[in-house]
Order: C-alpha cells, then sequence, then structure tokens
C-alpha cells in the first residue's frame, strides 16, 4: 500500500511539474532563412504569460532576460534586437540566479556561444515580442534549450477574520525549456 501511495504520489508530481511550463514564458523559432552563403539565420519570438512582466532592473546584472543556449556557428554582429532590448553573446550563458547559485541548470557546453537578451524598457503581461534574431555557419537544424529570468505578479492573499494577509507582490522566477525547431522548418534547405 505504501508503496502503491508513494508511486502515485511521484506520478503526480511528475505531471505537475511538465504541466507548470505551458502557464509560463516560452522561446519559440519562427523561421529559418537559408542564406546563399550556406548560413542559416533564426528568427525568435518571446510569447509571455499572463501573470509575467519582464522589468529592467537597476544593472544588467538585475534585469530580466532569455538565454539560448549552444548557438554553435554565432555569425559575429548578427544577432539583432527589437526595440527595449540589448543583446550579449558569453561562453557561458547567463542562467537566472538567487543569492548566487542556479535556480535551472541548463546544458551549457563550454566554449559555445549562448545568446542573451536582456529587456531595458518594461514588458506587458501576456505580450508576444518578435525581432530576435542571429545567424549561424551551421547548416543542421537542431533542438536547443533555453532559460529565462521574469518577474511574476503574485495576488494579495487574504487572512482569516482578524489575521493580517499579505499584500500583492512581484517576485523574480527562473524558466527552463526547451527550443524545438518546428517540424514545418525541417525541410529548409
Amino acid at each position: 500500500m505504501l508503496k502503491t501511495f508513494g508511486t502515485a504520489l511521484l506520478l503526480a508530481s511528475g505531471l505537475a511539474i511538465t504541466a507548470g511550463p505551458a502557464l509560463a514564458l516560452q522561446i519559440v523559432v519562427t523561421q529559418v532563412d537559408k542564406n546563399t552563403d550556406g548560413s542559416m539565420t533564426y528568427h525568435f519570438a518571446v510569447k509571455m504569460d499572463l501573470s509575467e512582466t519582464l522589468t529592467p532592473g537597476e544593472s544588467k546584472a538585475t534585469a530580466d532576460f532569455v538565454t539560448v543556449y549552444n548557438f554553435y556557428g554565432l555569425v559575429d554582429g548578427s544577432a539583432k534586437s527589437p526595440a527595449g532590448w540589448e543583446f550579449s553573446s558569453e561562453d557561458f550563458g547567463r542562467t537566472p540566479t538567487l543569492n548566487g547559485y542556479p535556480m535551472v541548470l541548463p546544458v551549457d557546453v563550454p566554449n559555445t556561444p549562448n545568446l542573451t537578451w536582456t529587456v531595458t524598457k518594461p514588458v506587458a503581461a501576456g505580450a508576444q515580442i518578435d525581432g530576435f534574431v542571429a545567424t549561424t555557419r551551421m547548416s543542421a537544424l537542431v533542438e536547443g534549450e533555453y532559460s529565462a529570468q521574469v518577474t511574476r505578479q503574485l495576488p494579495a492573499v487574504k487572512g482569516a477574520a482578524g489575521a493580517p494577509g499579505s499584500a500583492a507582490k512581484a517576485t523574480k522566477q527562473a524558466l527552463i525549456g526547451a527550443l524545438p525547431t518546428p517540424s514545418f522548418l525541417a525541410n529548409v534547405k
């Protein structure tokens, strides 16, 4: 009986974990262009949940951001950003942290370019942002991984009669997810 309960609890936990990312920021590949020199240009979009915003910080270190890991063959100077975003690329990708510890553990291959876009102007909840672009010398389509730091709006909690509640507040949240190339793009040549 205890073994059955443990198995059911583990299964329920797994379902809860896999169900979570559906209500969170997502990075998607919207288009892939094959260029005449053999390089490929990827177009990305960021889709946000209705309870998330993206906020600039006092510095780049505290601002919300998105990172696409292991973008092999990045062509220098090819990355573009939409208005209100700043691009950077490091060999070790920027990952959300809490007190100096990573909040998610992406697969980040050493000495491989990572794409990070940091927000410089506030982004409203539920928005879709297009205009993230980067070109690679690699001609194969691969699945990647991304992480993001967002600001999640938590509603006020009312206390029991006579007990204090808590006010609404904004908290930082870390996300991680797969970055699949849509199947309709698999035939790009």
